[in-house]
């Protein structure tokens, strides 16, 4: 039986729920993305499952697909790892999904024997700077960088010792 509230991780099939998500307008705002095909995500599905230094999830809110969550970094050999991308469905927002899947991915790590992850977050992110700081993030500086959509924004890093 499938697991209900959890991650799990990314298969072929899940190009469609991907183009959705990453496709919603607030999605695409908060997160100063651009639009994507479905081939874009089965594309990306492929390169995902031949790259030993990155792993990715579908988080899964009663069984349905509500969120993903990338890390990259893996190979690097220092105990770092990276959470690339954390994204969750609007109408999954603020009811602990994304509070529950980054704590579930960071225990994860954890038993692995990685040390510490690091993100980067939008300074007008609050909703997620308050999820990461639920599950042990901490901020370590912040930086200005130039995001897919063009715009500019100013950023924060995050570190969570595991």
């Amino acid at each position: 039986m499938a697991e209900q509230n959890g991650i799990r991780p990314v298969n072929e099939s899940d190009a469609g729920f991907l183009y959705v998500l990453m496709n919603d307008p607030a999605v695409l705002r908060a997160l100063n993305e651009v639009p994507t095909s479905e081939r874009d995500w089965a594309d990306a599905i492929g390169e995902w499952s031949r790259d030993e230094d990155e792993e990715d999830y579908i988080i899964l809110e009663n069984g349905a697909p509500a969120g993903w969550l990338g890390v990259n970094g893996l190979r690097g050999g220092d105990g770092t790892a990276y959470l690339k991308m954390a994204a969750v469905l609007p109408e999954y927002q603020g009811q602990g999904t994304g509070t529950r899947a980054v704590r579930e991915l960071l225990a994860g790590l954890k038993r692995r024997g990685y040390e510490r992850i690091i993100l980067y977050t939008d300074k007008e992110n609050r909703a997620a700077q308050a999820c990461y700081g639920k599950c042990g993030f901490r901020f370590a500086g912040s930086l200005t960088e130039t995001m897919p959509n063009g715009k500019t924004v100013p950023r924060y890093r995050m570190e969570c010792r595991l």
